[in-house]
């Protein structure tokens, strides 16, 4: 696991507006960078983080990890300690290149600790649709697929925990509560929003409980 104090340089990989990017330095003292891949939210993202008097501990940068000059982030290869993300790389389809570039980024026992979508078993065709419309994740890796590329890329040490009966029953509840909050959500959001959550909300719930879909903790070491 990490172990983060005020020594500890950490990158946040697909960021968003920055919420466990600052939970880790608050709670922690870390250094952390926080990568988004589109303004507006890496806007957002900064403003927040200003408004929460930790820019001293929160760098937020916007760039794509895959073709984003490594040297221009942080103080470069090697710098950091750990590197996290969650629910972004089933976005990514090239995991190698991904994870190429994370362990460039580590020094050596750096940890690497993903929250992951995988394929536990083959999808259907109207899965994978789903997943490509819904969800924007297109060829999910296979437990070992993924355990592979972590190999390749230089880590060890992996722990491949996984967690889809948790995601299953939290997607389920997630969806009743949201149906069950219908008129309060709209009187604030208004209907075509709530409807558009709706449907990713019942896609997700749908997948999960298809079994073929699975979510994953990963922590690997960089040799």
């Amino acid at each position: 696991a990490l172990k983060l104090d005020s020594s500890r340089k950490v990158l946040d990989i697909g960021s968003g507006f920055g919420g466990p990017a600052r939970v880790l330095a608050a709670k922690s003292n870390c250094s952390v960078t926080a990568l988004e891949l589109q303004r507006d939210i890496h806007d957002m993202g900064e403003y927040l983080t200003k408004r929460c008097d930790l820019g001293n501990r929160v760098k937020h940068e916007l760039g794509d990890i895959l073709s984003l000059d490594l040297h221009k982030l942080g103080n470069g290869p090697a710098s950091y300690d750990g590197i996290v993300s969650f629910l972004v790389f089933l976005h990514i389809q090239d995991k190698q290149s991904l994870l190429e570039r994370c362990a460039q980024m580590l020094t050596s026992g750096g940890v690497l600790y993903v929250e992951d979508f995988y394929s536990a078993h083959p999808f259907s065709q109207t899965e994978v649709e789903s997943l490509s419309k819904d969800v924007y994740a297109q060829q999910l890796p296979t437990r070992e697929e993924y355990i592979a590329h972590l190999e390749a890329s230089g880590f060890h040490n992996i722990q491949f925990i996984d967690k889809s009966l948790e995601w299953t029953q939290y997607v389920t509840e997630r969806t009743e509560t949201f149906i069950a909050n219908r008129s309060n959500f709209e009187k604030v959001h208004g209907e075509p929003t709530y409807l558009s959550l709706l449907h990713f909300y019942r896609a997700m719930t749908t997948l999960f409980l298809g079994k073929n879909l699975g979510g994953v903790r990963i922590l690997a070491e960089k040799k």
